[in-house]
């Protein structure tokens, strides 16, 4: 299989590597911008609640303790799922 062809994440015929929408199933494959969007929005989120955490009392601490989980889990999963389609994308 050439190397410019990936499956579709439904019916995982062979489809150009620039298609967005399946021609088989008409299926629209997932971009890989919105992986990387995630991950960009986990670490702001992340550093934003670091400084709110550490530099503020009261409620304001608290929002930034949830701000850091949430974008701890953002980053993480972000970077994971991408780990993951590479995995699956050689493992054919």
């Amino acid at each position: 299989m050439p190397s410019d062809r990936l499956r579709c994440v439904d019916c995982r015929e062979p489809i150009p590597a620039d298609a967005r929408i399946c021609p088989h199933c008409r299926t629209i494959q997932p971009s890989p911008l919105l992986d990387v969007g995630v991950v960009v929005a986990g670490v702001f989120a992340l550093l934003f609640g670091v400084v709110l955490t550490v530099m503020t009392v009261g409620t304001s601490r608290l929002l930034g303790f949830v701000l850091l989980v949430v974008g701890f889990g953002l980053a993480v999963g972000g970077y994971t799922r991408y780990i993951d389609r590479r995995a699956t994308s050689r493992a054919r």
